[in-house]
């Protein structure tokens, strides 16, 4: 009798509970920027640019700013509706007409437009963010304040008068010119009922739960940056930059980090190798990068080998890749513990827009194979930088710009599916305890004292922040 009567208690919720979906492909549309930067299917699935809000490779964006377009998609199953949505990354409120339609395909237009828009993010560019594009131009460098600008991002919501029944196809008209600057298109959703259709960040479990992050190295001001975190032996490694003036590796020691040690000059080399990119306990082996990210040497590629033994650090080799490709200016890179694997974070001909994360092992006793890319499932429009890899070589923290989050850069972990090293976990997002509304970049994960070690941009400074992590949470066994 009473399963009976949590049955009959039960099904007014399944009755009630809101059915939505977000489109799953592009039927028509008047034009986009092409590639794969930005293009019309970008569109589809859900908001990539929300909760942030923003710029974003992975939104739809025409080729006329300020002109007329129209965008017609289709979604995977028909569906009453009452509610649709669209995800307006930049510049909202552009929406001149919605039409929806049956598996027919006939279309007719909705007439009444009422409720509005939920305000999301008035200004991702606020006063003591970074700018991003200069960010990337200048890594490891200084870093300068973006000028206010205001990016209006917005879900606008569209209240039917009436439920319209078996809708499988809507068609969105704008008009850019209605607002001035760029126009960004993040998605579109419907669903049956009023209730606004909410972005949801893929989060790691008790994200929420987190203790608040400690802040354990400051940069001297504006001018300075940090990066390359590595932690050897209880030390903590790192990389403070200047702007136009070569980094140093710094260095703490956890159980005493108020004395800060220069360790640059231990390094003794002629190739200015100023970043720690990795090591292999086992081996005593280092992987070390360069400023001069363009130093050829044969098939050098810019990053070097050292063995590090009771505080003394000697040269190895160069770092030597097969058919080596990178379109940008710099590369991240990160050995793993095992030494098998070297991940690499950059724009080759195999990317799937952006920045994305690649592989290579060794291909003899001298040389590294051949870059591989580590998938659709890891890689976005967008860039995905800053690799670091578990012991358990399965589980990945990196950073990206193309995933839901809070800031322009947030962390993420995801774990490979199989032994390609190309099916990942879709990525999930460390939580606002790690993302702030900047950037997030830098991780390193110490697995003794489960504690994450990453770099933070905080009204222009950066930061070196500690956060307690349990492993299970990271790697979703817990």
């Amino acid at each position: 009798m009473k399963k009976l009567l949590f049955i009959c208690l039960s099904i007014p919720l399944f009755l009630q509970a809101q059915q939505i979906q977000y489109a799953a492909k592009v039927l028509k549309y008047s034009s986009d920027l092409g590639g794969k930067l930005n293009s019309v299917k970008r569109i589809l699935g859900k908001p990539d640019a929300f909760p942030q809000g923003g710029a974003s490779a992975n939104a739809w964006v025409s080729k006329d700013a300020l002109g007329s377009a129209f965008v017609e998609v289709e979604f995977e199953k028909a569906q009453a509706v009452k509610q649709i949505a669209v995800f307006e990354n930049l510049n909202a409120g552009c929406v001149t007409r919605i039409q929806v339609g049956n598996v027919s395909g006939k279309l007719h237009t909705v007439s009444k437009k009422t409720g509005g828009y939920a305000r999301w993010i008035t200004s991702l560019q606020t006063k003591g963010n970074p700018d991003r594009a200069y960010y990337f131009n200048k890594k490891r460098r200084k870093i300068e304040v973006a000028q206010n600008v205001e990016s209006n991002a917005d879900i606008e919501y569209f209240h039917l008068e009436n439920l319209e029944s078996n809708v499988k196809i809507v068609r969105i008209e704008f008009n850019f010119g209605l607002k001035p600057g760029q126009k960004q298109i993040d998605a579109i959703a419907i669903s049956d009922s009023d209730e606004a259709i909410q972005p949801q960040v893929n989060l790691i479990a008790g994200a929420d739960n987190l203790t608040a992050p400690n802040k354990l190295i400051y940069s001297p001001d504006r001018d300075y940056d940090l990066s390359a975190i590595s932690i050897m032996d209880n030390n903590l490694y790192y990389t403070l930059s200047m702007y136009e003036k070569a980094g140093e590796i710094h260095a703490i020691n956890l159980s005493n980090p108020t004395e800060i040690i220069d360790v640059t000059k231990k390094i003794r080399n002629d190739k200015k190798l100023n970043y720690i990119l990795g090591f292999v306990p086992e081996t005593k082996t280092m992987l070390m990068g360069s400023e001069n990210k363009f130093r050829w040497d044969g098939d050098a590629v810019g990053f070097d080998f050292f063995q590090v033994n009771d505080g003394i650090y000697t040269y190895q080799k160069p770092l030597k890749i097969t058919a080596y490709s990178n379109y940008g200016d710099y590369a991240d890179a990160f050995l793993t513990k095992d030494g098998q694997r070297i991940i690499f974070g950059l724009e080759s001909d195999l990317t799937q827009g952006g920045f994305d994360l690649y592989f290579t092992q060794p291909k003899d006793e001298v040389t590294y194979g051949i870059l591989q890319n580590m998938g659709r499932s890891l890689n976005t429009a967008a860039d995905e930088t800053n690799p670091f890899l578990l012991s358990d070589n399965k589980t990945i923290i990196f950073s990206s710009n193309g995933y839901s989050g809070y800031g322009d850069f947030d962390l993420y972990v995801s774990t490979r599916l199989d032994d390609t090293w190309k099916n990942w976990s879709e990525p999930k997002n460390l939580g606002q305890k790690v993302n702030g509304p900047s950037f997030d970049t830098n991780p390193y994960y110490d697995e003794k004292t489960e504690m994450l070690y990453y770099v933070s941009f905080r009204d222009g400074v950066s930061v070196i922040h500690q956060i307690k992590i349990p492993m299970g949470q990271l790697t979703g066994t817990k």
